[in-house]
């Protein structure tokens, strides 16, 4: 043990006395770790002792052990991993079990294994950081091991045999970062052979492979960046001209997009975005923020990858092109509430070897007079505006009286900075149904009739004859506008048991924001109260049902996939979704 204390000692001298001819790089891209490694080695066999690891340790059982590895990074976390390691094998055994007259055993064995696997950093699987002092690691994979063995019974040649074998290696340890470059390492690893001839003596009864294991410390250095050739020196000088000064000039990146600046409820635009970006080449990436109730579709990408869900469009290109480009989308809107909305978007990509990001921010207003219901395509006259100083508008009746709980109406105009007449506006959407106007925000809504369900007000002859026009819901008498926003006061609080197993059919999922459970009940023909939302990370996550086994479920989920052939069933326990 005291050469292997002293190997230790002088190991770590040559790692932190190399400190002071490292480079101090603030990004390095290093591909490449090798290194050294001592340690102690134990035989885990027929021919050992039944002491504890930690006793066996400091027995003549341990033997000295050391070896060299290579890795080669795959990404943050794994790295493959070569390895090559040589030592001695030692074990006696004196004592058997039920037979008090054996001979006492004794085993030497020099072994020289390598192996090829997969290193795996842990912490960095919690953030990866290049300067963590401490890491923890991992590995495992598949080798060969080559053995020459000599057992003896009472001091005497028993077996001489020498071999190879597969072997799993598989361990883990502590990395100490000293500097950019170098690093130091302990490590316990095993190594199960598919032998029991290592300590070149098999037992009697059942035969079991002998394992070996090995624990030490080491040295790793990384490295990989290319450097920089030198200049080649000409044998005869040649005259050239003078070299002027390069002067690097940023590339002038812009937008020009025809998005309209004013935008109606439930209309459709189709909107074209040119992205001017000079001589720029390699990747690149257009980033577009998605407001509430806004909806994106047939989008060109001019060859880049589109990737989208409901609140953002990403395209990324591999290779730049080399024209302007050109992105094109159907914007579609559904029930707007508010004055403005802002799509903000960015186009990142690298020049002189730095990332840069260029921002484009577009507002886009709600019409700000009588907007988008008021607009009758079977009316020639002209549209109502909004009249907030007309004291003398002849008014039709308010209606209905505050109602508890929710309410459905269907909304045929808005108004924003006033009011406008409503029996005007009665004449002018053709309608014979009273109109009813409450404040909301900044604004006046107008509404006609009155429901208690989602599925009674879709059925309003006003959505098909006033342009525009949708369903709101009302709570308490108060308009709330999006029906998402009540889903709380819908939504079934009892679908999930606290304790036991649950079996529900999930019918949709939403990615940042939350579908209306009302829409969801009437499209697949369910009761809204018996809609289940859940939400899991950014997902809301819709289902139905309530059932103690599997097979309750799937026949509900077999009626359901005549709508929706995606339905899928889900499992809870103790109120929690099982994955």
């Amino acid at each position: 043990m005291n050469k292997l204390t002293f190997l230790i000692a002088v190991l770590i001298s040559l790692s932190f006395g190399s400190l002071s001819g490292q480079s101090n790089d603030s990004n390095p891209n290093y591909l490449w770790k090798a290194g050294a490694n001592i340690g102690s080695s134990l035989l885990w066999g027929d021919v050992n002792s039944n002491g504890s690891p930690f006793t066996r340790w400091f027995s003549n059982e341990s033997s000295f052990t050391y070896g060299m590895t290579i890795q080669r990074k795959l990404s943050n976390t794994f790295w493959l991993q070569g390895g090559l390691q040589k030592g001695l094998l030692s074990g006696s055994r004196s004592s058997w079990s039920g037979d008090a007259a054996h001979a006492v055993i004794n085993a030497k064995s020099s072994f020289l294994d390598y192996h090829l696997g997969l290193n795996v950093d842990f912490t960095s699987l919690f953030g990866f950081k290049p300067d963590r002092l401490i890491s923890i690691y991992g590995f495992g994979g598949f080798g060969m091991t080559h053995y020459n063995a000599q057992s003896y019974s009472d001091g005497v040649l028993y077996k001489d045999l020498k071999g190879y074998t597969p072997m799993i290696p598989a361990g883990g340890g502590l990395t100490l970062r000293l500097n950019e470059r170098w690093s130091l390492y302990g490590e316990t690893n095993w190594r199960i052979t598919f032998t029991d001839e290592i300590d070149a003596y098999a037992g009697s009864g059942t035969v079991s492979e002998d394992i070996y294991s090995i624990t030490g410390v080491g040295v790793l250095y990384t490295f990989g960046p290319k450097k920089e050739k030198k200049p080649r020196i000409e044998v005869t000088p040649t005259p050239v001209e003078p070299e002027v000064a390069k002067v690097f000039v940023p590339a002038n990146v812009s937008q020009s997009t025809n998005l309209p600046t004013e935008v109606q409820s439930n209309s459709e635009y189709l909107v074209t975005n040119t992205i001017n970006k000079d001589t720029l080449k390699g990747k690149g990436e257009y980033s577009l923020g998605i407001p509430e109730d806004f909806y994106l579709s047939n989008v060109q990408s001019n060859g880049g990858k589109v990737t989208q869900d409901s609140t953002r469009l990403t395209i990324t290109w591999d290779e730049l092109p080399t024209e302007p480009i050109i992105l094109s989308y159907k914007l579609t809107t559904g029930g707007l509430d508010k004055e403005n909305y802002n799509m903000s978007g960015s186009f990142s990509y690298a020049e002189n070897n730095e990332n840069k990001v260029k921002t484009f921010n577009n507002r886009v207003n709600l019409k700000s007079d009588v907007v988008a219901q008021n607009q009758n395509a079977n009316q020639n006259a002209n549209p109502v505006t909004a009249n907030p100083t007309n004291t003398n508008q002849q008014s039709i009746e308010v209606g209905p009286l505050t109602k508890a709980g929710l309410e459905y109406r269907v909304q045929v105009a808005a108004v924003f900075g006033g009011t406008t007449s409503k029996r005007l506006l009665q004449k002018r959407l053709g309608l014979t149904d009273e109109i009813y106007e409450d404040s909301y925000k900044n604004s006046y809504r107008y509404t006609v009739g009155s429901f208690q369900k989602y599925s009674e007000a879709v059925q309003h002859a006003a959505l098909s004859k006033v342009n525009g026009a949708y369903v709101v819901v009302f709570k308490d008498g108060k308009y709330i506008g999006q029906l998402e926003n009540v889903n709380d006061d819908i939504k079934d609080t009892d679908g999930v048991k606290p304790s036991g197993t649950t079996y529900k059919v999930q019918i949709a999922a939403s990615k940042g924001r939350p579908y209306s459970i009302a829409k969801l009940a009437y499209k697949y023909g369910v009761e809204e109260t018996d809609v289940t939302e859940d939400k899991i990370g950014d997902w809301f996550q819709y289902s139905v049902g309530t059932f103690n086994t599997m097979d309750e479920a799937k026949s509900l989920l077999s009626t359901l996939k005549v709508k929706l052939p995606e339905a899928y069933i889900i499992k809870f326990v103790d109120g929690k979704r099982s994955k």
